[in-house]
């Protein structure tokens, strides 16, 4: 009797773990087989984390619950980066297990500093055979401000991404960093009239130097002009839009009627000229407590400062000394080597006339004397 009710409760304890393995096992596919919504087939994940995974996935279009979030739990998590869905994978599960194999492949994107967005979108467009159209399209539709949105530097980007993605991708890693940025100078708190005109000033910057040492100079020498009521009167701001690469002539100054033309026009230009580094942004933001007013070249190719109008005019007067001498120099170099090349010239044409004259007296010579001379190799051939 004993053996008996052990036996059965044996069996009772065997039916209940096949029921609950069964049980499991058909959640399991009931699980895998709930439909997934499909959504883009390319995506960047931020940071490897539960939280990162499912509110990017969300973002994208997959629509994940708190069930999946479970699951996550006891599966590998994708690593930050690109990622390139395989749409094949949609069973739910396996579509979880697998994420953090489709990576996608990427390539590198390199913004450069004082460029405009049309610089920026037809090279993106170029390079990663997307439509110019569309990408100005999703900029527009993202930007903040008419020009430099997107800081200066080297983006990865997956070469799957359409033009949505990639635009979006540019900005949320840029819109992070000004935040950072703006946060850290003015406060939590700050305006979008204190970043707009910090943006303007780092991109007049950024056209008058690429030396990140004369940058805070520069800055202050802005600010400056701006506290005592002058015109900025700088060549870099009539480097907007289609003239973002245009030598600026007295002609041009005088023709100008845009609100660029700092020589005319008192205080900022009305937006930001370009894409701008992340140093101009900080010169703009942080000058140097000095009394500059004026700056100019000087023949290191670097710029020099100056507090009064007549210290800058020296310093005018000694770069225009040093450029004229240049000159000059270019030209003695210039006719120098013109002479020399006169000279070889001359001498090619003189040994051009000679080797004429020769094959001429040659073919001149009667048959028998070409014998001769053949002959006469020879045997000279032989002596040696």
């Amino acid at each position: 009797m004993i053996c008996l009710e052990k036996k059965s409760t044996r069996y009772r304890v065997a039916a209940a773990i096949t029921l609950l393995i069964a049980t499991i096992l058909f959640l399991m596919i009931l699980y895998n087989e709930t439909p997934l919504q499909k959504g883009k087939s390319t995506l960047y994940l931020p940071s490897s984390s539960i939280d990162s995974v499912v509110e990017t996935l969300n973002k994208n279009g997959y629509e994940l619950d708190d069930i999946d979030r479970f699951v996550l739990q006891y599966l590998q998590l994708p690593k930050a980066g690109w990622y390139e869905i395989d749409k094949s994978k949609m069973g739910r599960y396996f579509f979880l297990r697998d994420l953090h194999k489709m990576q996608a492949r990427t390539m590198r994107v390199v913004v450069f500093a004082g460029e405009t967005k049309e610089e920026m979108l037809r090279r993106l467009a170029r390079d990663m055979l997307l439509s110019q159209t569309k990408l100005a399209k999703y900029y527009q539709m993202f930007s903040r401000f008419e020009e430099g949105n997107i800081l200066a530097g080297t983006y990865i980007l997956a070469r799957s991404a359409n033009e949505e993605t990639v635009m979006r991708y540019l900005f949320d890693q840029s819109d992070q960093k000004i935040d950072l940025f703006a946060r850290k100078h003015f406060g939590s708190d700050y305006s979008r009239a204190q970043l707009l005109e910090t943006l303007i000033i780092a991109s007049i910057i950024q056209k008058e130097s690429n030396d990140i040492h004369e940058m805070s100079s520069i800055s202050s020498v802005i600010r400056n002009r701006l506290k005592k009521g002058m015109r900025l009167q700088m060549d870099g701001t009539l480097n907007y839009g289609k003239y973002s690469h245009t030598i600026v002539t007295p002609k041009r100054i005088k023709s100008d009627k845009s609100e660029y033309n700092t020589y005319k026009h008192k205080g900022l230009i009305p937006a930001p000229l370009s894409n701008v580094s992340l140093e101009s942004l900080q010169a703009a933001a942080l000058p140097y407590r000095n009394n500059y007013l004026f700056f100019v070249l000087n023949e290191k190719g670097k710029h020099v400062f100056a507090n009064t109008y007549k210290k800058h005019l020296k310093n005018v007067k000694k770069f225009k000394i040093f450029c004229q001498e240049r000159a000059k120099k270019k030209k003695e170099q210039a006719l120098e080597e013109q002479a020399l090349l006169d000279s070889a010239c001359q001498i090619s044409i003189s040994q051009e006339h000679n080797d004429t004259n020769r094959t001429d007296n040659n073919l001149s010579l009667p048959i028998h004397n070409i014998k001769i001379q053949i002959h006469s190799d020879k045997n000279s051939t032989s002596a040696q």
